[in-house]
């Protein structure tokens, strides 16, 4: 689960991180998530949120001289919910909130998606703690020991320097206190959205560094930041990773660092929710490394002991089932029949748990990559469909569906899913992900079917026809989409250039209505320019 994503642990999406995303149309665009939703959503407990007026949570902290507690979510998100059930209704948490001035963001709120540009935050859910002049002072990872949100807390108050002062302070080399140590330490790191290779090469090196700097007696945070560390600098090289390549010299003395930590026992167990951050691209540099069979030994022992621990949440427990097997079958090369029998078993149990839909949303994003590592979507896709009436948000569901029946070969079920999930999403930023996600479907699955690529894609584009929609989430995915159409129209050797300069021109109609000086205009701009 991977908290403002940070990571693999929150988001299937990551890989995140994820699958957040998703897709379709056919039907008029739905209204927007309504502000009760939003509401009903955050806050039915003791936490005192200021609900989407981000203008007046700042002005009350200014006020209180407190600083911003920033909870950016959505609706729909299976890690947000889990959230909400397991950290937002801890008594010790919501005590301490009252510290903070808390403003919950939904992503379709107005405005919403300009301000996750301003405080550079694109995953959902994520916590960001800011002061009243909008400086970040950290965010807040998840997927850890439920007791630990508080204590994390407590430590963004006892120190109110931005963290990027705190990373200068790391580039000229000085020593950091324990305080500055642990802020960094228990950060909720981001994969860098622009620039991704340098920018990310560059965070490993600063976070290794953090470390180094660290006070002796910090072996937990130091521990954490070489975690944190490795995940960058696997980032930094994923492509070549992905593609067979090597690892660096780098890269194979973090997989050695990270193979340390694991030896501590107990000590390992402590920063499990930050191994869970380690994805396959790791895993394949732990193959190509010496010592990949007792690395993986020491890795698997972690895994199962988190599994087991009634300090993480349920979902976070399946995390670490669904990291250990990925760790296996990318240096193994496949799961022993005895491990995918004990997986299965521990899946079957935890769906046949009686839990609240929040919980269940949790479990349900925790399984499916277990099912996907053990070759298992058929069944999957079984359980998946059953789960359609149990949820406010089938639209979410019916995304997994035809990501499960393309997998399958099931391709008219993939793209009803797709279309069916388009039409039925709700608030405008939802409804271009989801819509994003089904004209690429359409590109994939049906790339000669051009009258209907134009027009789903048409449709697509104009849920960005309104103010403050083309930011930080919707510009990279209107960037994938961009590469998604140039690629299907070069690999049929540019047959599909009207449809192309259509889809441009329907593109430019929008960013006329956007300033010359708004960043968003750029974004705009750049939609198929020149193709």
């Amino acid at each position: 689960m991977a908290m403002n994503i940070p990571l693999k642990a929150l988001v299937r999406l990551a890989a995140a991180v994820a699958t957040l995303a998703l897709m379709s149309c056919t039907k008029a665009p739905s209204a927007p998530a309504s502000s009760d939703a939003a509401r009903q959503h955050s806050n039915p407990n003791g936490i005192d949120w200021i609900d989407g007026d981000v203008s007046a949570a700042f002005a009350a902290a200014k006020t209180a001289h407190k600083p911003i507690l920033l909870y950016w979510g959505a609706v729909w998100c299976p890690p947000c919910q889990q959230l909400k059930s397991t950290v937002f209704t801890r008594s010790d948490f919501i005590a301490k909130s009252r510290s903070f001035v808390a403003v919950h963001l939904d992503g379709d709120d107005a405005g919403a998606q300009k301000l996750g540009e301003e405080f550079r935050v694109s995953g959902y859910p994520t916590m960001v703690v800011l002061d009243a002049d909008r400086h970040e002072l950290m965010r807040i990872a998840g997927g850890m020991d439920l007791s630990l949100y508080a204590t994390v807390l407590d430590t963004a108050l006892a120190d109110l320097e931005p963290v990027d002062t705190l990373l200068t302070t790391v580039d000229k080399g000085s020593a950091l206190t324990s305080g500055p140590c642990r802020r960094l330490a228990f950060n909720g790191w981001e994969p860098s959205a622009d620039d991704e290779s340098a920018t990310n090469a560059h965070l490993a090196q600063q976070l290794s560094a953090a470390a180094a700097l660290c006070p002796a007696e910090a072996r937990l945070e130091k521990s954490r930041l070489q975690i944190f560390a490795a995940s960058f600098a696997t980032e930094a090289e994923s492509d070549t990773l992905k593609a067979g390549g090597a690892p660096s010299a780098a890269l194979r003395a973090r997989v050695e660092a990270v193979g340390q930590i694991l030896t501590e026992g107990t000590a390992a167990l402590r920063v499990a929710d930050a191994l869970q951050i380690l994805d396959e691209n790791f895993f394949r540099a732990v193959k190509a490394s010496p010592g990949a069979d007792a690395w993986l030994a020491r890795f698997t022992k972690v895994m199962d002991g988190a599994a087991v621990d009634p300090n993480f949440a349920e979902a976070d427990q399946l995390g670490a089932l669904g990291s250990k097997l990925t760790a296996i079958k990318t240096i193994k090369g496949a799961v022993p029949a005895g491990a995918a029998r004990a997986a299965s078993a521990r899946v079957a149990a935890a769906l046949a748990g009686r839990q609240i839909p929040y919980v269940r949303s949790g479990i349900i994003n925790a399984v499916l990559p277990i099912y996907e590592v053990l070759g298992q979507n058929e069944q999957a896709y079984t359980m998946v469909q059953g789960e359609l009436a149990k949820t406010d948000t089938p639209y979410y569901y019916k995304a997994d569906l035809g990501d499960l029946a393309e997998s399958l070969g099931k391709k008219s079920e993939a793209i009803k899913w797709f279309s069916e999930g388009y039409a039925e999403a709700r608030g405008p930023a939802t409804r271009f992900q989801w819509g994003a996600m089904y004209a690429s479907s359409l590109l994939r699955l049906e790339p000669n079917n051009a009258g209907q690529i134009q027009s789903v894609t048409g449709q697509v584009l104009g849920e960005l026809d309104g103010p403050d929609r083309i930011y930080r989430r919707a510009r990279m995915r209107l960037a994938r989409l961009d590469k998604a159409l140039r690629k299907w129209n070069a690999d049929t050797g540019k047959t599909h250039q009207a449809v192309i300069v259509d889809l441009r021109e329907r593109m430019q109609n929008i960013c006329v209505k956007i300033p010359a000086a708004e960043p968003a205009r750029a974004n705009c701009d750049a939609f198929l320019a020149s193709a």
